[in-house]
């Protein structure tokens, strides 16, 4: 297993990590949502002047709907998976609480609310898919990516957006759609678009550019691009990237020939 393959498998885990938080980080709002959900709720289904056992289901749901609103701060600030699995751990007290109170009515002779004894079913579930999707996370990344990982990673994603092709040998500007800046580390290409989030990791076989047979005459150097199983419209290709990327291919080919 050579270093640059190993490179290549460490800089793909750590994009599909930070691929995860970044996820998680968006997913932050729905706790929010989820809150004001169960202070609505709590409003319906026991109104403000609630008292007894009925004002004390009411503050507990209070007090949960804030911590859900706790764990959405989390996932913002903090985001790990984790945050799934105080999701799914919220989402199991919520259950409890529904299918309980529900319990306790039918135990009164009080008939019990379909809708909070459904909708405790169905937050009982979504906690156990929450937790099934935290422990096959925690298989996936036995190993995770350390914080100072990531930010490397995207000081490396800042530093190809911003490279010139003709100042820097191992840089290509590819104006596809989405725009792909590219840096050429050892066998690894290594894709940034130039706005939004897209980022891809590549191996020499896996992306190739290849000239338009149509482009013979133009002043300008027409490509055929492929990245893993999508390929590009043919596009123009200025002269630096283009010598950048035969200088990568020829590197790459002298390599693979001198230890054949």
């Amino acid at each position: 297993m050579t270093d640059d393959f190993l490179m290549r498998f460490r800089l793909q885990q750590v994009l599909a990590y930070r691929e995860l938080c970044r996820h998680i980080r968006s997913s932050g709002r729905s706790n929010v949502l989820f809150a004001i959900l169960f202070f609505a709720f709590a409003y319906y289904a026991f109104r403000p002047n609630a008292a007894g056992f009925a004002a004390i289901v009411v503050l507990v749901y209070g007090g949960l709907a804030l911590a859900e609103i706790g764990v959405g701060l989390f996932k913002w600030l903090f985001p790990s998976a984790e945050g799934i699995l105080f999701d799914a751990l919220l989402l199991l007290l919520f259950a409890g609480l529904n299918i309980g109170v529900q319990g306790v009515a039918f135990a009164l002779g009080v008939k019990p609310d379909t809708i909070g004894l459904v909708l405790g079913v169905i937050l009982l579930l979504s906690a156990f898919r929450r937790f099934k999707n935290y422990m096959d996370l925690r298989k996936a990344f036995a190993e995770r990516p350390t914080a100072e990982q990531i930010r490397w990673f995207d000081d490396l994603i800042y530093e190809i957006r911003h490279a010139d092709p003709a100042t820097d040998d191992q840089a290509l500007d590819l104006p596809t759609r989405p725009h792909w800046k590219a840096k050429l580390l050892g066998t690894t290409a290594f894709f940034a678009a130039t706005s939004g989030n897209d980022v891809l990791v590549a191996g020499p076989w896996d992306f190739g550019l290849a000239p338009d047979e149509r482009s013979e005459g133009h002043s300008h150097v027409r490509v055929h691009l492929h990245i893993h199983d999508r390929a590009y419209k043919p596009f123009d290709i200025d002269d630096a990237s283009w010598a950048n990327y035969r200088k990568w291919m020829a590197s790459h080919q002298q390599s693979n020939q001198a230890h054949s």
